[in-house]
């Protein structure tokens, strides 16, 4: 049946409506309303000045000369009546024949009086045409809009008793219609409520055994009156009496119904869609027993009016469309412990207000001012504490009647911020799976990573491989729609309803979007209470805070553990780039000290061979004698060279006066035997000088290894000039000469292990020289002058800083 077809049964209920309230307007009002009974009409209400002398408690028994047995079958009898309108009726044991004189319409005394069912058939029918429209399309949704479609059609059909219509054919249709309706309507009910919810479907295997629920009561109601009345007139009166004998019936078995499903079913969004009718068969009910019924018997007269009955029926209808929708359900629990609050305090304000006016009738009801004082101050009281104990008492009901305790904050608190500092993989894995459980009385909890950057640790459940979910629905659905998902089926998504099945077969009841900053990285699986109670919607909100911060503390992770294998990937490619370049050095080395032995070796061998020919002369053998001893320095000096680059000490460091220091080494050098005597060096230092605190020795062997390299590029004559300056807390020292300079090409090579432009030597003096200056925290630099030759910077720190707080 599909929805066009359902939306147009509801013309049936609104054509019912039209042709009776026109029937009514057209008729006229008597002045009076009448309820059914077996014998006759029972005068019940009289509604204002009227042209005929009914009193209230009339019983009418006949209509235009029609006795009312034939009047309610007057559809199907068509008893000839008079033409002039009469009404019979009894009045204390004497029968009275009265005229009937009606009185028009005016459209607003018509709309007074039909706007209560004017109003209960628009929301029946707006209730119907939700269910059709949204709920998911089930034959339990079908039902439900048939089920109000009928009741709406039967409320139709009561105008006219409603309005008090002494016209037989009309009255006889309203019969009909009422009788059908409600039989429809009564046997789409059970029928709905028998299947209803989808997991407590009574009728799965025996359909067709709905047909007794549309057939038994109104083959009942018929054979009851044929065999009480047989097909006399009297009939009509024993069906009208028979036709609701079912009713009590009905009621009785869908409320035990529902009560034997809530224990039935486990913990689900099943056993919380029957909750909520079965609360409402409470509030709608509930009020018809004990505040009209029982009160009519008991006190002879009801607390309540019955139009208020009437509107609270309506609580059940809405209950079974909330739940048709599933609208809210994981708060059902939530919305009945409320609504409980709310009718407990208004009835014990109520009869805190009642007590209050007997007070102030008896004791100050003569101080006029005082009365509404204190009237004024219980409205205030009322104000002031509704809430706070509206909660206070929602929270008991919530602990004593549905053990549903609420989060703490505190645990919440504790629990986020360990998650949230967890930088290893293992450590938040274990967060989530012990920690989670364990403070929010959950059965399991699991996180599945589906970023590909760490290997997955190995859980033991199928349902966390990630390979298995990476191009799932779920995964897609929570990348582009939703943030979570409880676990049961999904309407008009056959796909993710499987996959949530199976999660919620492994034991877990809601699954979370654990997202990065730009990407969904992983799925936070929560499983049931402890106490098979579902999760209210703040213990979502809650689950879904923690995921988020979850989804953070698992990006961080992730990228922690990226940077520190990216930090053990760098320290292995440092060593291995560490032992190529050692032994690229030693190679280098091997290959620049094969050359620099061979040659004085080659002399000592060839000296040391001459030697061994004979005897010679005492001129030639101290020739040969001295080259041995030439090339043996030489050597010894190689081998120096290689062991003062190989060996480093850290510096003593000491005060040093340069102002001093560095002429009484230049003196020293010009006096020694290395000094070539044609060069010239000049001296320039600046006065009041700071102390430099360094190493004496190494400053020394720094200075006069840069000036032999100058004086040995400019050969046998040129200038040096060594100036000391102040630069921003550094000493400036500059050596310059006028030798040939260096070719711009090789500038950036003059600092490298055994790189040298002279003929003899191991190109070992500037990396030395550079070696000593970094370990005093200084720079040095070569460039050439404009004019020619070199000028060589070095700069020092005056206060020498240690190695520990220069690493800080």
């Amino acid at each position: 049946m599909s929805r066009k077809t359902l939306l147009s049964i509801v013309t049936i209920p609104l054509f019912l409506t039209l042709f009776f309230s026109v029937s009514i307007f057209l008729y006229g009002t008597p002045g009076f309303k009448v309820d059914k009974t077996q014998s006759g009409l029972w005068v019940s209400h009289i509604t204002g000045k009227q042209h005929t002398s009914v009193q209230l408690g009339d019983l009418i028994v006949a209509i235009n000369t029609i006795p009312y047995p034939k009047v309610l079958g007057q559809l199907v009898l068509q008893e000839d009546s008079s033409s002039k309108k009469s009404i019979t009726l009894q009045r204390n044991e004497e029968t009275v024949t009265l005229p009937l004189q009606t009185k028009a319409f005016c459209l607003s005394s018509f709309l007074l009086l039909v706007w209560p069912h004017f109003l209960l058939i628009t929301v029946f029918l707006t209730l119907a045409i939700i269910a059709a429209s949204y709920a998911p399309p089930s034959l339990n949704t079908r039902l439900f809009f048939l089920m109000l479609c009928g009741f709406s059609s039967s409320l139709a059909s009561t105008l006219v008793s409603h309005a008090g219509i002494m016209d037989p054919m009309l009255i006889s249709m309203s019969f009909f219609c009422i009788a059908l309706s409600n039989w429809f309507a009564f046997g789409a009910w059970i029928h709905f409520a028998w299947r209803f919810p989808v997991e407590r479907d009574l009728l799965i295997n025996h359909p067709q055994a709905a047909v007794l629920f549309y057939l038994l009561p109104p083959v009942m109601a018929i054979g009851g009156a044929l065999f009480a009345a047989g097909l006399s007139p009297e009939f009509w009166p024993w069906l009208q009496r028979l036709r609701n004998i079912f009713l009590p019936v009905i009621i009785l078995a869908t409320f035990v119904k529902h009560t034997v499903d809530v224990f039935k079913l486990p913990p689900s969004p099943a056993r919380n869609q029957i909750k909520l009718p079965l609360a409402a068969y409470w509030l709608s009910f509930g009020p018809y027993f004990f505040l009209y019924l029982l009160p009519n018997l008991l006190i002879d007269h009801p607390l309540i009016h019955f139009r208020t009955v009437i509107l609270t029926f309506l609580f059940l209808p809405m209950a079974y469309l909330f739940a048709l929708l599933r609208y809210r359900l994981f708060q059902v629990d939530r919305i009945i412990s409320k609504v409980l609050a709310y009718i407990v305090l208004i009835v014990s304000f109520t009869v805190l207000y009642s007590l209050f006016l007997i007070a102030l009738k008896r004791w100050l009801w003569q101080d006029q001012v005082l009365s509404e004082q204190l009237f004024l101050v219980f409205l205030v009281v009322v104000v002031a504490f509704f809430n706070p104990l509206a909660g206070r008492l929602q929270k008991t009901i919530d602990r004593v009647i549905f053990g549903n305790q609420p989060i703490s904050p505190l645990l919440f608190r504790k629990l986020s911020r360990k998650i949230s500092t967890a930088l290893d993989i293992p450590e938040l894995i274990q967060a989530v799976k012990r920690d989670i459980p364990k403070q929010f009385a959950i059965r399991r909890a699991a996180m599945l990573i589906l970023d590909g950057r760490e290997p997955v640790p190995p859980s033991g459940q199928s349902i966390l491989d990630p390979e298995k979910w990476r191009n799932s629905e779920l995964v897609k659905t929570l990348t582009e729609e939703k943030s979570y998902f409880h676990c049961h089926t999904i309407t008009g998504k056959p796909q993710l309803s499987q996959e949530l099945e199976a999660i919620r077969l492994a034991g877990y009841s809601t699954v979370f979007a654990l997202r990065g900053s730009s990407s969904l990285i992983g799925l936070l699986f929560i499983g049931f209470k402890i106490n098979g109670r579902l999760f209210t919607n703040e213990d979502t909100h809650f689950f879904a805070t923690l995921a988020n911060h979850t989804g953070i503390a698992l990006e961080n992770s992730l990228r922690y553990g990226s940077l520190a294998k990216s930090k053990i990937q760098q320290e292995e490619l440092f060593e291995q780039l560490l032992q190529q370049k050692k032994m690229a050095t030693i190679g280098e080395m091997s290959t620049v000290l094969a050359h620099e032995l061979k040659n004085p070796l080659a002399v000592i061998r060839s000296s040391a061979q001459h030697l061994n020919t004979g005897p010679h002369s005492n001129e030639i053998t101290e020739e040969m004698l001295s080259f041995i001893i030439e090339e043996v320095d030489s050597l010894n000096l190689t081998i120096n060279s290689l062991l003062g680059h190989a060996r480093h000490r850290s510096p003593d460091i000491q005060a040093i006066d340069l102002q001093t220091s560095i002429p009484a080494l230049i003196d020293k050098w010009q006096r020694s035997t290395d000094h070539h005597p044609g060069i010239r060096i000049a001296c320039d230092i600046r006065p009041h000088m700071p102390q430099l605190y360094a190493d004496p020795s190494q400053i020394g062997q720094i200075l006069l290894n840069l000036i032999r390299n100058s004086e040995e590029a400019m050969g046998e004559k040129g200038e040096i000039a060594c100036s000391l300056r102040e630069d921003k807390e550094m000493a400036l020292i500059q050596i310059s000469d006028t030798g040939p300079g260096i070719p711009q090409e090789l500038l950036d090579d003059v600092f490298k292990n055994f790189f040298s432009t002279k003929k003899q030597g191991l190109g070992l003096g500037l990396p030395v020289c550079r070696q000593l200056i970094q370990a005093h925290h200084g720079s040095i630099t070569i460039q050439n002058n404009t004019e020619s030759g070199t000028v060589v910077s070095i700069r020092l720190p005056f206060h020498h800083r240690p190695a520990k707080q220069q690493e800080a």
